[in-house]
């Protein structure tokens, strides 16, 4: 059962999508999904277990009672962004005859061809993990005269706490404490302390993952938008991280770099593909890349699709091309060798 705690000032700042009310009468037996603080920005009820086996079943993780059965202690949270987008799961455990540790996965089919994305806790940190989870399926009694909010796009967490079955501290002799579980679900707009752990753990994960910190920070919205990029990195994901800064300033090129900048995303022997380069980020309407893949430190491979929207909107005469850069690291950063373009094919908008 979940118990209210009353919400001091500081924490009303905790939400991360501004003011909020609690959540939402503590997820009443309403059956609007939303008055129950469940809906996800698509109405996707995420509180519902079914949902939920689901949403574990995207990042091919084990269910609680699984893993408590096993002797493992864990804290997990399963994110969801402000377009009802299944985004990271994000799991620190403790198995037993092995040390604390944190893992990230995002959504993926079966035999998911990228590497794990890992790391050892050290016990300091385990213990933060266990601390800053403790309150997470509280609700949050409101403020006095607090305003209902304008709340759009917010993000989800599922949030749930295993603890295996362990010995008692608090007395002499060998009496073990059950195993217990824990879950909540709760949209940011219902400012309560699930997404504050959320995004917590997130930040745990973050620091003990330094192969994802190559990744500008500026370039995506928060940090469980970076540990999911970090994931679908292929190869040496720290150069691969870098090497995304030069793919993003091709994405956003169009009607906003010169010629003379176009030039620098080249290397030095390759001067000759500039007018392929300079014709591509005038004709195309977007560039979208797949994780790039780095076979080194020095080399990185990305491959993608340029897109060419006509008008209307539901012109049929869009098209496509496919498109791979092989990346070099010239002067410290990377910078394209060689570009292949295929032919256009007709396409349909999403």
């Amino acid at each position: 059962m979940r118990r209210s705690v009353l919400v001091a000032p500081f924490l009303a700042l905790a939400c991360f999508c501004g003011p909020a009310t609690a959540q939402q009468a503590s997820k009443t037996s309403s059956d609007d999904v939303f008055a129950r603080g469940c809906g996800d920005d698509r109405g996707i009820d995420r509180c519902a277990d079914s949902v939920q086996k689901d949403m574990r079943a995207r990042y091919n993780i084990a269910a609680a009672q699984e893993l408590v059965d096993r002797g493992v202690t864990f804290r997990r949270v399963m994110l969801v962004d402000g377009y009802g987008q299944d985004v990271v799961a994000i799991t620190a455990h403790r198995s037993p005859g092995s040390p604390p540790m944190v893992e990230v996965q995002v959504p993926a089919p079966k035999g998911d061809a990228y590497a794990p994305l890992q790391a050892v806790l050290d016990i300091e940190t385990w213990e933060r993990v266990l601390a800053d989870s403790a309150n997470f399926d509280r609700d949050v009694a409101p403020l006095k005269d607090q305003q209902p909010p304008i709340c759009l796009h917010a993000w989800f967490a599922v949030s749930e706490a295993g603890d295996a079955a362990r010995l008692s501290q608090n007395i002499v002799g060998e009496q073990a404490n059950a195993a217990g579980m824990r879950r909540d679900a709760e949209s940011a707009c219902g400012g309560g302390l699930g997404i504050t752990f959320a995004f917590r753990l997130a930040d745990i994960a973050y620091a003990a993952l330094p192969e994802c910190r190559s990744i500008e920070r500026g370039s995506v919205r928060n940090i469980p938008a970076l540990l999911a990029t970090c994931k679908r990195l292929q190869g040496d994901r720290p150069a691969a991280g870098e090497a995304l800064a030069t793919l993003g300033k091709l994405q956003r090129a169009r009607g906003q770099m010169t010629r003379q900048e176009s030039d620098w995303l080249l290397s030095s022997d390759a001067k000759a593909l500039q007018p392929v380069l300079w014709s591509l980020l005038q004709q195309a309407s977007a560039i979208y890349f797949d994780s790039p893949r780095a076979i080194d430190v020095d080399h990185v491979v990305a491959r993608g699709k340029v897109v060419y929207w006509n008008e209307p909107a539901k012109s049929e005469d869009d098209q496509e091309a496919e498109i791979e850069l092989d990346l070099i690291r010239q002067l410290d950063r990377f910078v394209i060798k060689s570009l292949r373009l295929a032919d256009r094919r007709p396409a349909k908008r999403g």
